[in-house]
């Protein structure tokens, strides 16, 4: 009994210890599995996953998340911080400068002169990593040229608070780590670029924790600090702080829901709070604020976005494209596929920091769809349904605007061997043969089918290819003649000529059809003559031949008669 109370006892111990510690080993995973509360002041090293059926509330606590670690919240989690802080060990301390160079949007920060008595120096420095190269200081009308790890400016005694102005080589960014204030008496005051009144600057470094979110997370009265948060689920956030945390990054089928009158961003690491899918949900009333200035609210972007096309080497244009909203010449390759934006990312909606929104209403234009069946001197035009609208969706297929071809039927008049009659042809005579194609397709046609004989697949002698031009919705019958060198039955194979430029054979229908069978026969010899009209010819040859005769001595005695001596013998 006593061994038995000792064991439920290390079992309950061992449980609660499961489920309550908060303190991690490196590259440790602690599993939240039930329902669990995180209170106080308390650190957390390692990754934390809560799986399906699992729950964990941080409730009036200050969290540290040490660096490299991560909070999972699986499909069918929840997370929910409540007055609360959760923030990283080390967070982005750094701010940069957004790349523009006009007067209203340069970047810039503030140092404070008005509270320094006598002259000044200040050290300015990049950010773990970076240097200055070829960057530009603009201080009033004064421009100072940055190079190095460092830059140092000079300050006289009375001067008031002062704006420092950062311009990149090109449109490059260039980052203050900190600033470091050194007075006439040798005092040192270090303020980071993060603590620094700056305009048109954004948060710069690199987040120190992670939060994934594939089931639920909710943050109320409770401030982020530091993360960077990935959504496939849905997070909503009820008068939050989200400090240096942006951009947070929603999927396509993640949802990010804000509200209360004070949840705000600050700091964003690039140049808007939210990045988004072009089907992320979002929702963003009024009342919460973004980052502000030049720090946009969200993007949707795409990537790899790809048309699919039945032909090969079909040129289009895509108009409008991106925020810029240019113009690109595009083809489909030998698979029948064309690259948006040669497939890289692409912002298709902004939303700004003043409320308004810009969306991408690009479009798609066939400048060259040509194929064997619509050849430029048909008159029949491009296929590809001409100019439509651009959409958001990873794989586009384009398949309208092209033709549709069907065999109707493929057979010979009764009167020539059809299956209601017995009679046959001869071989070496012609048999009549009747075909019926559709275009069920949108657009025109002009095709050719050849035929086979079906026994021996050898070409069928027809007379060459035959020829047929089909409109949208119509139905065609062409007749030829089929010649035949082989006695016995045989039958008719016919089969459309697909353009060669589609990617399957079968895009443009075609197909093929098979006659029923024929009866050839050798034609009827016989070596005797009729009697009858031999008889004929010989009474008819014979009458011509009197009649000469009897001319021929008519005038012989005219001419006699002419003569006034003659023989008597004559």
């Amino acid at each position: 009994m006593r061994t038995a109370a000792l064991l439920q006892t290390i079992l309950m111990i061992s449980s609660v210890l499961l489920v309550s510690v908060t303190v991690f080993g490196e590259d440790s995973e602690t599993v939240i599995s039930d329902n669990v509360t995180w209170t106080g002041e308390d650190s957390v090293e390692g990754a934390v996953r809560i799986v399906d059926g699992g729950y964990l509330l941080i409730e009036n606590a200050d969290i540290k998340m040490m660096a490299g670690s991560s909070i999972h919240i699986d499909e069918g989690g929840g997370l929910t911080i409540w007055g609360s802080t959760v923030k990283s060990q080390t967070p982005p301390t750094a701010i940069a400068s957004m790349g523009y160079w006009d007067e209203d949007n340069i970047s810039r920060f503030k140092v404070p002169g008005d509270t320094i008595s006598g002259p000044f120096q200040v050290e300015m420095v990049p950010m773990d990593g970076d240097i200055y190269y070829g960057d530009v200081a603009h201080i009033g009308d004064e421009i100072y040229n940055l190079n190095g790890s460092s830059h140092t400016f000079n300050f006289d005694e009375g001067t008031e608070d002062i704006w420092i102005g950062l311009t990149g080589y090109g449109a490059s960014p260039v980052s203050v780590g900190s600033i470091t204030i050194t007075t006439q008496s040798g005092s040192e005051i270090t303020t980071l670029g993060s603590e620094l009144e700056s305009v048109n600057m954004r948060g710069a470094g690199t987040p120190g924790f992670e939060i994934h979110v594939e089931g639920e997370m909710s943050v109320k009265n409770s401030a982020l600090i530091g993360a960077q948060v990935f959504v496939d689920g849905e997070l909503s956030a009820d008068d939050a702080t989200f400090d240096r945390v942006g951009p947070i990054l929603v999927g396509d089928a993640g949802k990010i829901d804000l509200w209360g009158s004070s949840t705000s961003f600050s700091g964003s690491l690039d140049d808007h709070d939210i990045r988004a899918g072009p089907y992320s949900d979002i929702i963003w009333p009024e009342s919460v604020s973004g980052s502000g200035g030049l720090i946009d609210k969200w993007e949707r972007r795409i990537s790899g976005q790809t048309l699919h096309l039945d032909a090969k080497y079909v040129i289009l244009r895509i108009s409008g494209l991106g925020p810029q909203e240019s113009d690109q010449e595009i083809f489909s390759d030998e698979n029948g596929t064309a690259y948006i934006n040669g497939g890289n990312e692409r912002v298709v909606e902004i939303g700004y920091a003043d409320g308004t929104v810009w969306t991408e209403s690009a479009t798609i234009e066939i400048i060259s769809y040509e194929t064997g069946w619509n050849p430029q001197t048909s008159g029949i035009g491009n296929y590809g349904g001409g100019v439509v609208n651009l959409s958001w969706s990873d794989s586009i297929v384009l398949d309208s605007g092209t033709p549709y071809v069907e065999w109707e039927y493929l057979e010979i008049p009764e009167a020539y061997g059809g299956p209601l009659s017995d009679s046959s042809k001869n071989i070496g005579q012609s048999m009549p043969v009747l075909a019926g194609l559709a275009n069920r397709g949108t657009v025109a046609a002009l095709l050719y089918f050849t035929c086979d004989n079906t026994e021996t697949g050898i070409e069928a002698d027809i007379g060459g290819y035959q020829q047929a031009r089909i409109d949208p919705g119509e139905s065609v019958e062409v007749s030829f003649g089929w010649r035949h060198t082989q006695t016995g039955e045989a039958s008719l194979t016919c089969r459309i000529l697909t353009p060669t430029q589609l990617v399957e054979d079968g895009a443009f229908g075609g197909g093929s059809m098979t006659t029923y069978t024929a009866t050839w026969t050798e034609p009827v010899e016989d070596d005797s003559l009729p009697v009858l009209p031999l008889l004929a010819a010989i009474v008819v040859a014979m009458a011509i031949a009197g009649v000469t005769m009897l001319r021929r001595a008519s005038d012989a005695i005219v001419e006699d008669g002419d003569n006034s001596e003659y023989s008597k013998d004559e």
